[in-house]
């Protein structure tokens, strides 16, 4: 067993966060927040009967997400084997060669602004295996290629400035939507914690980047690296692939901007249009194919149809066999299981967290140890309640309306507090969605993560507080 966490740290550290959230509920009674102030019940222990029930409730929360994760696996594993995808690879491979710096920083900022501005981070991570491979090729260690993905989505999260996912739920929860597009209030700060997040996060890189060709460190991790996988001995037609990944980003960006934040109506009006299209009186269209969802609206099954369509594209036009996709499903659900096994133990922390609420008890002690309103203190307990709560939905779900009632007149300042604490809990703690997916992609341990990211945590926490304190 020690043998087995020492390899597979990743869920000794979010199994930890599963343990602490079921032994709080032993010394902490239940809570909730109405109007008039918090109401404290009696302590509802989590026994081992309700663990194994609970825990089956894993799969209601992210059938989405785990779905998602397993077809991007096959959806990758076929692409490697095709000669064109392959081509593709080495071409980009030597443009950038020998530029491996300036490349890393740009799909850096590339993925940073993605997740700011989308509504999911999910549907990036169809471009993340690619530029994986890329990077892989260039000879860029393990640290620096999380940092250029993974990394910059979660810069992204700390400096969102119309993303739903994060910024709209802050902004719907405190009524502080701000004309359009909808960046509510303090959108100058969040630009600051963005271009902080970034620069800092840009330092450590380059750096690590540099002292790993010093030290000439270097291990493979490309999960869908193609040199693994025979070429076929087909035409390699190139020029496919780059418009197909074109055209699923620019589909990806077009889908999950919040267009109604713009006031934008065209994709509404255009969707309705098809879905209601009719002949001789029948919507011909909707019996097909079933309602399409407009731009601005999609889930995470929109993005994975997307992905089967060019699975669908390859197979007809690459001559992929039917036996070669199925074979090929099967070994990139292999090699993308223990990135869902790690999610399992993420999204069991907040199963219990959410359905044994502790956390309003703990977040209205911490406020009270000052006599009025603290938004340091605010932010120190929505930091411990993004610890548990590792998605914005639960957050607000759970303590929005307490500060409502109990600092209605700091509704701006808490937009801040609620973002800033979310963001800088996104970067570091294991039951960060983003962080576990990407640390378990690349296979990297999460106490080497941490002594790579700890100085930019200790500087974004230090930026965060004077932020606070100046507003």
């Amino acid at each position: 067993m020690k043998k087995f966490f020492k390899e597979h740290d990743l869920l000794k550290a979010s199994g930890l966060f599963v343990l602490l959230a079921i032994l709080l509920t032993w010394i902490i009674p239940s809570g909730f927040y109405q109007e008039g102030g918090m109401v404290t019940k009696e302590i509802n222990r989590v026994g081992l009967t309700a663990f194994f029930q609970h825990d089956v409730l894993i799969f209601a929360y992210i059938p989405m997400l785990v779905s998602f994760l397993l077809i991007l696996g096959g959806f990758y594993e076929i692409l490697s084997r095709t000669a064109g995808y392959q081509s593709m690879v080495d071409k980009i491979t030597k443009k950038v060669k020998g530029h491996e710096v300036v490349f890393v920083l740009g799909i850096m900022l590339i993925f940073a602004i993605m997740s700011s501005t989308l509504s999911e981070f999910i549907p990036i991570l169809i471009f993340v295996p690619l530029v994986i491979t890329i990077l892989n090729r260039l000879k860029i260690d393990k640290l620096p290629a999380f940092a250029a993905t993974f990394g910059g989505i979660l810069v992204g999260t700390i400096g969102g400035t119309i993303s739903t996912r994060t910024v709209g739920l802050i902004n719907s929860v405190f009524n502080t939507e701000q004309g359009a597009p909808t960046f509510g209030p303090y959108i100058a700060v969040k630009l600051v914690l963005f271009i902080c997040a970034f620069l800092l996060l840009s330092f450590l890189t380059v750096k690590q980047i540099r002292d790993d060709k010093k030290n000439k460190k270097f291990t493979a991790y490309d999960k869908f690296d193609i040199e693994k996988v025979k070429s076929p001995k087909k035409k390699a037609v190139t020029w496919t692939y780059i418009v197909g990944l074109v055209l699923i980003l620019v589909t990806t960006i077009l889908a999950y901007l919040p267009w109604s934040s713009f006031k934008i109506t065209l994709f509404d009006d255009i969707t309705k249009a098809v879905n209601e299209f009719t002949i001789f009186g029948s919507p011909v269209i909707s019996y097909i194919f079933g309602e399409f969802t407009s731009f601005g609206n999609w889930n995470l099954f929109n993005i994975q149809y997307v992905m089967l369509a060019a699975i669908l594209l390859i197979k007809i036009f690459g001559r992929v066999s039917f036996d070669e996709i199925i074979d090929s499903f099967a070994i990139g659900f292999k090699k993308i299981g223990p990135v869902v096994i790690t999610l399992l133990f993420v999204y069991a922390t907040l199963i219990f967290t959410y359905k044994y609420p502790v956390l309003p008890v703990i977040v209205d002690w911490i406020n009270n140890l000052s006599k009025g309103f603290s938004s340091v203190l605010a932010f120190i307990a929505m930091f411990v309640a993004s610890t548990f709560c590792i998605e914005m939905q639960y957050i607000s779900e759970l303590f929005g309306q307490y500060y409502i009632g109990e600092a209605a007149k700091h509704v701006k300042e808490l937009s801040i507090v609620f973002q800033s604490a979310f963001g800088l809990a996104s970067f570091c703690v294991p039951t960060s969605a983003a962080l576990m997916i990407g640390l378990s992609f690349l296979e990297i341990p999460y106490g080497k993560y941490l002594k790579f990211i700890w100085k930019l945590l200790a500087a974004m926490l230090i930026i965060c507080i004077l932020i606070l304190i100046i507003i």
